[in-house]
């Protein structure tokens, strides 16, 4: 997004390290984010990440990106010291936290985003074979006519940090491997 810091997308032990960004993705700043352009309106994306040296208000995870008024992430959160899966949803000016899911102090999860071409599901798992739904979103929120965005909408990989960590390092995020499946 915007001019990106190549310095915060590392290839580290065979996954793509994302380092947190503190601008988040609907500001006009370069913000950590790497996606791939989906070019049907069926698909399965898929991720394993592991959170590292997060702080309060840090977090990574999965994104479909429309357009800086109209996005949806699936995230681990470190919030207070507890760890939280997080479904939200950016429209217009409006953030809503959809999901909020207590999960321990879990630092390795499985995300799932999916659509049938009417609604994106979103699941996690902790084992990397059961997954669980956390919530679906009506893809209509997404329209080029509601959230502008002429080009088609991006599916991929964020990392934010929400706290003031980064003057004495950046939270990062490990991703394994991203598996993107059209029409599946």
């Amino acid at each position: 997004m915007g001019q990106p810091d190549l310095s915060k997308y590392v290839f580290a032990d065979g996954k793509l390290r994302l380092k947190g960004s503190v601008f988040e993705l609907r500001e006009e700043k370069p913000s950590t984010f790497v996606g791939l352009e989906q070019t049907t309106e069926k698909f399965v994306a898929e991720t394993k990440l592991t959170l590292f040296d997060a702080e309060s208000g840090d977090e990574a995870g999965l994104c479909v990106f429309k357009s800086r008024e109209g996005y949806i992430q699936c995230c681990l959160n470190n919030y207070q010291e507890s760890r939280r899966l997080k479904v939200r949803l950016q429209l217009l000016s409006h953030r809503l936290l959809l999901v909020d899911r207590h999960v321990g102090m879990l630092s390795e999860v499985w995300l799932r985003v999916s659509s049938d071409g009417s609604k994106l599901k979103f699941c996690y798992s902790t084992d990397g074979k059961e997954f669980k739904r956390l919530e679906e979103v009506d893809l209509r929120l997404l329209k080029s006519d509601l959230v502008g965005g002429e080009d088609p909408a991006l599916v991929g990989m964020y990392a934010f940090m929400g706290s003031t960590k980064y003057q004495a390092g950046y939270t990062f995020g490990d991703f394994d491997y991203f598996d993107f499946q059209e029409n599946p």
